[in-house]
């Protein structure tokens, strides 16, 4: 995560207003037509080639106990360790989203997976960890949503949050190689896996919500996620009501609290993560498994002699480049590649 310079794309205004040409749009919206984008403030990245993006929580769009949150989402392109490109990295958000990626016309199996980027609960990094994963997908037949959930609140500034970043790693806790638990954040981030897990929850809520007219099969949502956004999806794995539950489920190197017990109605598991990760212990990844396994239920883990933590969709000329043709073969032994109903 060491970040060398960064550049900004953002709009300047707050949260309670933004402009488009002259005319004053209040982003205290009501709800509109669900099968119609939301008109949301413009600060709120859209990258060309997404279907579409939605604010998952009903009315403003603004979870209960974020109201009086007084910052606004910001995007950065930042290059990241090892990378000359840059990268898109979002922060203070307060209207969480999902931004669709769809399949081409003809081709979608009525499959749906949810994308949970990682970065500390502190930030979103949306490319390797979201929206390259969703592009990927969509060639696979499966409708994507990348989910930006509510984060701990970073420095407004760029220039601040970049000295931020520079010292993220000296602020994360580091692993052991004998380390059997997942790692705990500091206050500020455990409590924004408070809010990001019900995010999570929610986005499941939305999308089984409006499967039907999105042509996707309520039956056969899913949620990923790395590092942080793993975290996110074992929070919903672990504790879900019957609108929230995801039908399967995959943690990339996930930052979860704990594996145990294993819920009655536990979903398919699919876990990565590299041998040599130092944020997140790899045995905790071992741990999961075997709480899955010993409940009986379905679970495939890998864990790879090396690449580092973060890896997501980046090529690195290292064993994790594989992890994605390992998790295409687990969708599709457990049958949510071939189209809806076609067995």
């Amino acid at each position: 995560m060491d970040i060398t310079r960064s550049g900004s794309q953002l709009s300047g205004k707050g949260p309670a207003e933004h402009f488009t040409g002259n005319v004053r749009i209040d982003p205290l919206f009501e709800a509109p037509d669900p099968a119609s984008a939301q008109h949301l403030p413009s600060y709120i990245e859209r990258p060309s080639d997404a279907a579409s993006i939605f604010a998952i929580w009903p009315g403003t769009g603004v979870p209960p106990g974020s109201e009086k949150w007084t910052w606004h989402e910001q995007t950065m392109q930042v290059p990241m360790f090892g990378s000359t490109a840059p990268t898109t990295m979002v922060r203070n958000v307060v209207i969480p989203t999902v931004t669709i990626f769809k399949p081409a016309a003809g081709t979608a199996n009525g499959t749906s997976l949810i994308v949970a980027p990682g970065g500390a609960f502190r930030f979103l990094m949306m490319d390797a960890e979201g929206y390259d994963i969703a592009r990927w997908l969509t060639q696979l037949g499966v409708t994507a949503f990348v989910l930006r959930y509510r984060v701990a609140h970073m420095p407004e500034n760029d220039a601040d949050m970049l000295a931020f970043m520079q010292n993220l790693l000296n602020i994360l806790p580091h692993q052991s190689r004998t380390e059997e638990a997942p790692p705990v954040g500091d206050e500020a981030a455990e409590a924004a896996r408070t809010w990001a897990e019900e995010d999570g929850r929610q986005a499941i809520r939305f999308v089984r919500q409006h499967a039907k007219e999105w042509g996707l099969d309520p039956n056969r949502i899913g949620i990923a996620g790395f590092s942080a956004g793993g975290g996110i999806v074992m929070g919903t794995v672990m504790q879900h009501d019957a609108q929230s539950k995801p039908d399967f489920a995959a943690g990339i190197y996930p930052g979860y609290t704990t594996a145990t017990p294993v819920p009655a109605d536990a979903p398919p598991l699919f876990v990565a993560i590299a041998d040599d990760d130092m944020l997140v212990a790899p045995i905790s990844a071992a741990r999961l498994y075997e709480a899955w396994h010993k409940a009986g239920k379905p679970v495939e883990l890998h864990i790879f002699a090396r690449g580092y933590h973060g890896f997501g969709m980046k090529k690195q000329n290292l064993p994790t480049d594989s992890w994605i043709d390992l998790f295409k073969n687990w969708l599709a032994a457990q049958d949510y590649l071939s189209p809806a109903g076609g067995g």
